[in-house]
């Protein structure tokens, strides 16, 4: 019946629409492999990018991910060569022509690629359409500004826009920012975190003389 469905939706959807989706290496964030998500967290339609088996994507607890950002956890397959960015080897109209001393298929079978991990800490907000590229490090209590394009790391308690993504400014000053990690709010049990809910709504000095 599946398979009955399948061929009348492709016959009005075109093949065209078939070939389209058969390209997509993109997944929704829960949906994903090779990817953890902490405590609490959350998306509206997030969506990971990954080509390799080697690329993994860690998020903390209570980070809040709006939708249609993307996370790119590897470049795909345009740097294998030195030469060019385009994968010649994924286009050629001869399949039984010979890449090096390699069939097409042993060297499809026997790439390497590096080790990519992409780490968002606690308590993070991403805006909707923000890209994440690979490799970066986002730090505890940081926000990502709607459209950004996120290329290296960023401090804990930053705030980040643009393409590519820039410190606009940190959130607190730096011994603000110290006693917050030292305090771990999200390292707390989830009853704690209930029990005080109230806290959070409170001026940040007041919380910091309550729980440092």
């Amino acid at each position: 019946m599946k398979k009955f469905l399948r061929k009348i939706a492709w016959r009005i959807l075109g093949r065209e629409h078939y070939n389209f989706l058969k390209y997509q290496n993109k997944t929704y964030l829960h949906q994903a492999k090779n990817v953890t998500i902490g405590y609490k967290t959350y998306h509206n339609g997030a969506f990971v990018w990954q080509w390799h088996n080697n690329s993994e994507l860690e998020i903390g607890k209570y980070c809040s991910i709006a939708n249609d950002v993307n996370f790119i956890l590897d470049s795909g397959h345009h740097l294998l060569s030195e030469i060019t960015t385009f994968p010649h080897f994924n286009h050629l109209q001869n399949k039984n022509l010979p890449i090096g001393k390699k069939s097409q298929e042993d060297f499809k079978k026997e790439i390497k690629t590096e080790v990519s991990k992409t780490i968002i800490a606690n308590d993070v907000w991403i805006g909707m359409n923000a890209v994440i590229l690979p490799n970066v490090k986002i730090g505890n209590g940081a926000t990502i500004l709607a459209g950004t394009v996120v290329t290296k790391d960023v401090p804990d308690y930053a705030i980040v826009g643009g393409i590519p993504g820039e410190i606009i400014k940190m959130k607190y000053d730096l011994e603000t920012i110290s006693k917050m990690k030292k305090i771990e709010w999200w390292n707390w049990n989830p009853q704690k975190v209930e029990e005080n809910a109230g806290d959070f709504y409170i001026p940040i000095q007041d919380f910091i003389v309550k729980w440092f």
